[in-house]
C-alpha cells in the first residue's frame, strides 16, 4: 500500500538528499527515504523472466566489489535522481597517496581517512559471512607485513580505485 508523506514533512534539498542516502545503516532506513521523498527506481529483470542465465557471485567477488544489498541498492538510488560521485584528480591522489605513505601511526591515519573523506572496504570474519578464510602466499608476507601496513594499503587501494 503506497503511503503517502505525512502533513508536515519537507522534503529535502539535493545535498541534503544524497548526504541522507549516504547516511543509511539499513535497507529500512533506505526504503523509508525512498518512499518519503517519492524516488522513482528502474527496476531490473529477473533472469527466469528473460531467459539469461543467472549470475551467481563468488565470495572473492562480493567483498572485491563491496557487493551487499544496502550498497547496492543506495547506489541505484543514487543513480535515481542522477548523482554520480565525483572523481578525484590525479593531483589531489598523488597528494593523498604522498599523505598515506607519510602516515607513521594509526591516528594520523584514521584523521586523514576523515578528513579526506576516504570510503575503505570493510572485511568480514569469515564465520559471520561464511566466506572462505584466506591465508596469506609467502610473496604476500613481507618483512614490513603488520596490521598497519595492510591497513595502509588498502587506504591506498581505495584512493587509487576511486
Amino acid at each position: 500500500m503506497n503511503r503517502f508523506p505525512q502533513n508536515g514533512y519537507r522534503k529535502k534539498s539535493r545535498p541534503e538528499l544524497i548526504k541522507a542516502i549516504q547516511d543509511c545503516t539499513s535497507l529500512s532506513q533506505l526504503f523509508a527515504l525512498i518512499q518519503l521523498e517519492g524516488i522513482t527506481i528502474q527496476m531490473h529483470a529477473q533472469s527466469g523472466a528473460s531467459n539469461l542465465k543467472p549470475r551467481v557471485l563468488s565470495p572473492k567477488d562480493i567483498v572485491a566489489g563491496n557487493d551487499t544489498p544496502l550498497e547496492r541498492l543506495k547506489a541505484e538510488v543514487l543513480k535515481a535522481i542522477g548523482y554520480t560521485p565525483p572523481k578525484r584528480s590525479y593531483e589531489d591522489k598523488r597528494r593523498i597517496l604522498n599523505a598515506i605513505d607519510s602516515c607513521k601511526t594509526l591516528h594520523e591515519l584514521f584523521a586523514l581517512i576523515e578528513r579526506e573523506k576516504i570510503l575503505i572496504q570493510m572485511h568480514t570474519q569469515s564465520s559471520a559471512s561464511n566466506l572462505w578464510n584466506r591465508e596469506l602466499s609467502h610473496k604476500e608476507i613481507t618483512d614490513k607485513d603488520n596490521p598497519f601496513e595492510r591497513l595502509k594499503m588498502e587506504v591506498r587501494k581505495s584512493v587509487v580505485e576511486n
